[in-house]
């Protein structure tokens, strides 16, 4: 079976400086049983970086926090952040009909 995982992007700190936030790819199909990595870049560094699922239902679940220049594992999930805090990625494993949602990134700016 498929399952459709997407990805859409949060900026969660004081906006300032005219800062950025991207994610891609903005929506992802995948299989049962693959590997899935979504990524999110930050213009400018940050302190704590944040990835969130929003299920079909509309509820929205805190999945992982990843300090800079860290890789965190919770479950099937693994954050990773490079460059300073300027890149990140969530991996999924073993992906199931489960994990279908709109996924999030969120960073709080280093300020």
């Amino acid at each position: 079976m498929r399952l459709q995982l997407r990805a859409l992007c949060l900026l969660c700190a004081v906006f300032c400086c005219g800062a950025q936030v991207s994610q891609s790819p903005e929506a992802l199909v995948t299989r049962e049983g693959d590997h899935s990595t979504m990524a999110c870049a930050y213009s400018s560094a940050f302190q704590t970086f944040q990835w969130y699922r929003q299920v079909p239902s509309g509820v929205i679940t805190h999945l992982l926090s990843v300090p800079t220049n860290r890789n965190i594992t919770e479950g099937l999930f693994t954050g990773e952040s490079r460059e300073d805090g300027k890149k990140g990625s969530l991996h999924l494993s073993q992906t199931q009909m489960g994990d279908s949602g709109r996924y999030f990134c969120a960073v709080q700016d280093a300020q």
